[in-house]
């Protein structure tokens, strides 16, 4: 066995040993000794120069460097069996990892994937929603769908649809706070503003009002002051849910509520402007061409 050979192995049985901590549970999963378990972990802390375990009296702990490459390494392995999997079946199976905003995931991608899964019933999917950005180093997502403004340097991206901006209120909201139809605008130092920030990470919470507000005429709008009498969250859903419920105005991505505003639990008394975002998909450069993600980027272009 060469000496890359030899390494491979020695990683493996690492990658064993670090799920379980447990020299001793690595040698039944690989069936081998432990003594073969340790010699091939002191083997490739020679090989790499650094340790990977820190040997306590009773237990094991990974140095800091034992972590990254664990973590290193099950994406891997994750990534080759999944491959193999493909190129084996000649289908697609196995699992296809996808990270999306809360409320993207909930309003707009969960009522379209049974298509999906009626075309493609062995494939697994696991969903899971952040609103800040997945970290694609280290976590096993194979695809994500953000809200931003198009700039992903290093990555595979594609701008699936821009979003608009719009001021919704519940019907009794406006009936109660919007008395003067033919000066709307100039009831809105009135009103409660309701603010989201879910997916703007470290942005001003008024930005999206503020984008609002810099797109209508007179200057009275524009310096509107909308943090005055404020509700904020982090989740849309939750922002709409509080515009629903007659405590203020909120901003809205019109994407998300759309069913709201035809089924008449919401109204939209202004324009829409557009917000200078949208929905990219993005993932590793590269990996766009394997069959599970192409069939799921193809499925999305179809439902644009």
């Amino acid at each position: 066995m060469d000496r890359k050979q030899q390494m491979l192995s020695n990683m493996y049985t690492f990658a064993i040993a670090g799920k379980f901590l447990s020299f001793t549970k690595a040698a039944e999963e690989l069936f081998i000794t432990q003594g073969a378990v340790s010699q091939r972990i002191k083997s490739l802390e020679e090989q790499l120069g650094f340790s990977l375990f820190v040997r306590m009296t009773r237990r094991l702990e990974l140095t800091k460097e034992g972590e990254r490459l664990l973590h290193a390494l099950n994406q891997s392995f994750e990534v080759i069996f999944s491959e193999l999997e493909d190129i084996k079946f000649n289908e697609l199976r196995g699992e296809l990892y996808i990270g999306a905003a809360p409320t993207f995931a909930q309003s707009w991608l969960l009522p379209r994937l049974p298509e999906f899964q009626r075309l493609y019933p062995n494939l697994n999917i696991k969903l899971r929603v952040k609103a800040s950005r997945l970290d694609f180093q280290h976590e096993p997502v194979d695809i994500a769908i953000y809200y931003s403004d198009s700039e992903h340097p290093g990555f595979y991206h594609q701008r699936l649809f821009d979003e608009m901006l719009v001021p919704v209120c519940s019907p009794d909201y406006f009936n109660a706070h919007f008395a003067n139809e033919g000066d709307l605008a100039g009831q809105l130092p009135s009103v409660t503003f309701i603010h989201c920030t879910e997916s703007l990470e470290a942005s001003e919470p008024n930005q999206e009002w503020k984008i609002w507000l810099d797109n209508q005429k007179g200057e009275d709008l524009k310096s509107l002051n909308v943090m005055e009498r404020t509700y904020l969250f982090n989740h849309s859903d939750m922002a709409m849910i509080a515009a629903k419920n007659s405590m203020g105005i909120g901003i809205a991505r019109v994407s998300l509520v759309r069913s709201s505003l035809e089924n008449g639990e919401l109204v939209a008394p202004f324009e829409r402007v557009n917000s200078g975002r949208g929905y990219d998909l993005i993932c590793l450069n590269g990996q766009q061409h394997r069959p599970k993600n192409a069939a799921f980027i193809d499925w999305l272009e179809m439902q644009l």
